[in-house]
């Protein structure tokens, strides 16, 4: 069985495209688990009405927490997970049919040669707009990505290949992200870290997901033109992340390199910029 984490906020505009795409799934073996971060709009009436239509499919989990943001959300969500695999889905994304039959498939197989190690397995994605037209048919290709580096902790720590809606892991897994700290900024990058440290992660280069890219997108594949003032305030962002991340990343790798760090993240702003 596969637990389905499905963090929310405000997700009205997309949320019933997504859940109907893993009602779509070809792979049935799933439930589907939810928790709200506080919405203000019609998000948690669209969960309910789905709820009622498939109670032995879809949870809600409800607490007085509060926003915690995107990261902790899923913690919450972990916490809950009891079964055997898990996925990460975010709310304004399209899964393609056969993403569940073709992630479990993967990692069973990694299995059969790592029976008792903690497995991650990801996609590649299409990019799209607002509207479902194709931006981009492969984010890897996009954003100029190497999945294959994933496998290498030396190498993820500087930049991270994980799209963690693609993301399926084993509950070996589990054992070795969980909990997320709070200074962690995504959650995909903390699990990616410490699986290529303690396990294995594996890479399926068939697109499994239409990636939303709109004006509400937390982290996405958009880019802006360039102003003065926007100059400075990625400036002030990209340093407050900087030294967060490096924090992040020491609790995984206490050898990593401040500078070698800095040049690492400079040269891949420049590089996404071209």
């Amino acid at each position: 069985m596969i637990d389905i984490l499905l963090a929310t906020y405000n997700g009205q505009r997309f949320l019933k495209e997504q859940i109907e795409s893993i009602l779509s799934q070809t792979c049935n073996d799933w439930q589907l688990i939810i928790r709200d971060d506080g919405s203000d709009d019609n998000t948690l009436g669209i969960i309910k009405s789905y709820i009622s239509r498939y109670p032995d499919k879809i949870k809600l989990i409800e607490d007085s927490l509060g926003k915690l943001g995107p990261a902790q959300n899923f913690n919450k969500l972990l916490e809950k997970s009891k079964n055997e695999y898990i996925m990460f889905c975010d709310q304004d994304d399209i899964w393609l049919p056969e993403k569940t039959e073709l992630t479990l498939n993967k990692i069973k197989t990694a299995e059969l040669s790592y029976p008792v190690i903690p497995i991650l397995v990801h996609t590649d994605l299409k990019v799209v707009d607002a509207d479902l037209n194709v931006i981009a048919d492969s984010l890897w290709s996009y954003k100029k990505l190497e999945p294959l580096t994933g496998d290498k902790l030396t190498k993820i720590i500087y930049k991270n290949v994980v799209t963690g809606c693609t993301t399926m892991i084993n509950k070996k897994a589990k054992q070795i992200i969980f909990p997320i700290p709070l200074q962690a900024r995504v959650h995909d990058w903390w699990i990616a870290m410490n699986i290529a440290k303690q396990g294995r992660i594996f890479c399926i280069q068939t697109p499994t997901v239409l990636y939303r890219q709109h004006e509400k997108n937390i982290i996405g594949a958009k880019s802006k033109k360039m102003t003065i003032s926007l100059f400075f305030q990625k400036l002030s962002k990209f340093l407050r992340q900087f030294f967060n991340d490096y924090n992040t990343i020491k609790r995984v790798y206490p050898k990593v390199n401040i500078f070698s760090l800095l040049v690492h993240n400079i040269r891949d702003t420049i590089q996404r910029r071209l």
